[in-house]
């Protein structure tokens, strides 16, 4: 396993960089601002054993340099950068796996770069937060109501309700944030899961500091309220979608688009995760994403 500093242009993204495999896959995380600790240290071992696996902390993100005030923060700037990363690395084609925030970059980046991207794999993706935001509210109501916060409740449902399609200015994430220490809740299948994520978390070397440094991915919240659904059936490389039965992200209208939309839409559940099937199952999610490397060959 190699760490190492990447300059994209007038900054550093960390890299980890692990396996020695010729398909190489990227890892291109969500948030925003999450970084890739999670995914490198759940699953990166058993990926690495037969992919070599790239992992990137996105500019700005946990491990790289601090955001720099110029260029302006973006979803194309961001691929960008995984393009830099890719020729300093000597690759010439890879798979993207990008979740949650992480998989619309990632379909904008194959679309973009075709000649670039091998295949595609969605885990848990948001191609449109109107659609999240919908399907969560009602739950984060649910859960509001039995601590107590019937406001909290009444807001998350009025949110939900609205006509016009939805935007930051909506409030949602505020909303379902008034869970407070409950709010991790709607992420996870079940207490396990989280307490695993939240171990893995706990036993890292991380700064506090690094960890803030994701809030200067807050710009790319806005992106993610324009639909990129409208890009799936641009696709032309193999591609699937994998995502926790509970997870509340990957909402069932989104999941329908993909199904409906994309050639050849392969979706995969997995009967103990929410959001992070990588922390909740990792054997099992490993083994969907080894599975589709495979049928590249």
């Amino acid at each position: 396993m190699a760490e190492l500093f990447v300059d994209v242009g007038g900054t550093r993204v960390f890299v980890d960089d692990r396996g020695s495999r010729s398909t190489a896959v990227l890892y291109v995380h969500g948030g925003p601002g999450q970084g890739s600790y999670d995914l490198t240290a759940s699953v990166g071992d058993l990926l690495s054993r037969h992919v070599r696996l790239v992992a990137v902390d996105q500019r700005g993100a946990l491990r790289s340099d601090p955001l720099p005030a110029e260029p302006p923060l973006t979803r194309d700037l961001l691929i960008a950068d995984f393009e830099a990363v890719r020729r300093e690395l000597g690759i010439e084609r890879w798979v993207l796996l990008g979740h949650s925030a992480g998989a619309p970059v990632a379909l904008e980046y194959a679309v973009a770069h075709p000649d670039a991207v091998s295949a595609v794999i969605f885990s848990c993706p948001t191609f449109d937060a109107d659609l999240t935001d919908r399907h969560r509210l009602p739950v984060a109501a649910k859960r509001l109501r039995e601590l107590g916060d019937e406001e909290g409740a009444v807001l998350c449902e009025e949110i939900a309700a609205r006509p016009d399609h939805l935007s930051p200015a909506d409030g949602a994430r505020e909303a379902t944030q008034r869970l407070g220490e409950h709010y991790l809740e709607l992420f996870f299948h079940d207490a396990d899961g989280q307490e695993r994520y939240l171990r893995l978390m706990r036993d890292s070397e991380l700064t506090d500091e690094q960890r803030e440094r994701g809030m200067s991915h807050l710009p790319l919240i806005e992106p993610m309220y324009r639909s990129t659904l409208g890009l799936l059936p641009r696709l032309r490389q193999p591609h699937l979608l994998v995502h926790g039965i509970d997870d509340l992200v990957a909402a069932p209208a989104m999941i329908s688009a993909y199904r409906q939309t994309a050639q050849g839409a392969q979706v995969v559940t997995l009967a103990a995760s929410g959001h992070f099937p990588h922390v909740e199952e990792p054997e099992a999610f490993a083994a969907v994403v080894l599975e589709l490397v495979a049928g590249l060959d």
